[in-house]
C-alpha cells in the first residue's frame, strides 16, 4: 500500500511537470483536426461540423485515463475563393485515485484560400484557457498511515497550495488541401504550433515551470482505386519537448451505396503508434453522419501491466451539407 501510494504521488508530480504527457493524445486523430492545428478549423464538406471523442485507457492498471473532446466549426464569411471559419474546441483528461484532470477550452479562427481548382491553403489561430485539477482528499499518504491503519483525518503534510491551477494558451498552424471537385480523392497536409506562450500551469509552491511548445505535423490521404473502393492512408508526428510520438496506418473505404441522401461507406484501417501500440480502426459514414472506433493494443513496456489493454476511443462527427444547386458552376475547391 506504501508503494502504491508512493507512486500515485509520482504520477502527480511528473504530469505537474513540463513533460509532453500531459497534452492529448488521439489514435483517430483525423477526427479532431482541430488538436493538431487550429488551421483545420472549416476544411470539411459542409457548411457546420460538431465533433464528439472518447477516449478510455488503461483501465486494467491503477491511472487509467479517460479523455473527451467536443468541437464544432462552421465557415462564417465567403467570398469567390476566400475563407474565414470559426470553431471552438472543449477537451478533458481525467486519470487516477486523485482525479487529476487537464482541460482546454477555446476559440479558433481560420483564413482558407484556393490556389487553383483543385487546391486550398489555410491559416488558422487559437486561444484557449488550459486548467489543472487535482482532488486531494482522494490521496493517501504516508503520513496518514498509523499503526497499520488509514486515518483521512490525519494531515498529509504535503506542500499543496491549492488544488487547481489555470492560464492561457495561443496556438497557430497551417494546412494544405486537395481535392477536385466530383472526385473522392483528397489529401490534407498540416502543421501547428501550440503553447506559443509557454504558460505557467501550477497547484502552488516552487512549481513555476513553463509549459513546452508543442508541435503536432500530419497528413491524410484517400484515393480512389476502384468504382466502390478507395485506399486510405495517414500519419502524424508529435514533439513535445524530450517526448516524441510518431503514428502511421492505412486501409480501405467500401462504397456500400451512393447517390443524394443515401451515400454509406465503410473504412477499415491498421495503424501503429511506434514503440506503443497497435491500433485497428472501423468508420461508418452514413450522409452527415460519421461514427468510428479504435482500439489501443498495448506493445510497449508497459505491457506487463496492462496485459495489451490499451484504450477504446469512439468518435462521432455530425455535418450540415446544404443540397448541390443543380447546373451550379464551382469556381474554388470544397474547403
Amino acid at each position: 500500500m506504501l508503494r502504491y501510494s508512493l507512486a500515485t504521488i509520482y504520477v502527480l508530480l511528473s504530469c505537474a511537470a513540463p513533460v509532453a504527457a500531459q497534452d492529448l493524445h488521439y489514435s483517430q486523430f483525423y477526427l479532431n483536426p482541430s488538436h493538431l492545428t487550429p488551421a483545420a478549423t472549416g476544411v470539411f464538406e459542409g457548411k457546420w461540423r460538431v465533433a464528439g471523442l472518447y477516449r478510455s485507457q488503461w483501465r486494467t492498471v491503477p491511472v487509467g485515463y479517460e479523455t473527451y473532446s467536443i468541437s464544432a466549426d462552421c465557415k462564417a464569411f465567403q467570398r469567390e475563393k476566400s475563407l474565414i471559419s470559426l470553431g471552438v474546441l472543449l477537451q478533458n483528461d481525467q486519470a487516477g485515485d486523485g482525479n487529476l484532470s487537464w482541460t482546454q477550452g477555446g476559440l479558433t479562427v481560420a483564413a482558407a484560400h484556393s490556389i487553383g481548382p483543385s487546391s486550398s491553403v489555410s491559416l488558422g489561430f487559437g486561444i484557449a484557457a488550459i486548467q489543472r485539477t487535482v482532488d486531494i482528499s482522494h490521496l493517501k499518504f504516508k503520513n496518514q498511515w498509523a499503526n497499520d491503519f488509514f486515518d483521512p483525518n490525519l494531515p498529509s503534510k504535503e506542500p499543496f497550495a491549492r488544488s487547481s491551477g489555470m492560464a492561457p494558451t495561443l496556438s497557430a498552424g497551417f494546412l494544405w488541401h486537395y481535392q477536385p471537385v466530383e472526385s473522392r480523392n483528397r489529401a490534407t497536409l498540416g502543421i501547428g504550433a501550440f503553447h506559443l506562450n509557454r504558460p505557467v500551469v501550477s497547484l502552488g509552491g516552487a512549481d513555476k515551470a513553463k509549459l513546452p511548445i508543442r508541435i503536432p505535423v500530419f497528413a491524410e490521404g484517400v484515393f480512389q482505386l476502384q468504382e466502390n473502393v478507395d485506399l486510405v492512408a495517414f500519419a502524424a508526428a508529435q514533439s513535445m519537448q524530450s517526448a516524441k510520438e510518431f503514428m502511421v496506418g492505412g486501409g480501405l473505404r467500401q462504397i456500400l451505396t451512393t447517390g443524394l441522401a443515401n451515400m454509406t461507406s465503410v473504412r477499415a484501417t491498421l495503424a501503429t503508434r511506434f514503440g506503443d501500440a497497435i491500433i485497428p480502426a472501423v468508420q461508418l459514414e452514413r450522409n452527415n453522419w460519421l461514427v468510428g472506433i479504435s482500439y489501443d493494443w498495448n506493445i510497449s513496456k508497459f505491457n506487463e501491466a496492462t496485459n495489451g489493454r490499451g484504450g477504446i476511443e469512439i468518435g462521432v462527427i455530425w455535418r450540415l451539407v446544404p443540397v448541390p444547386v443543380p447546373n451550379a458552376v464551382q469556381c474554388c475547391p470544397v474547403f
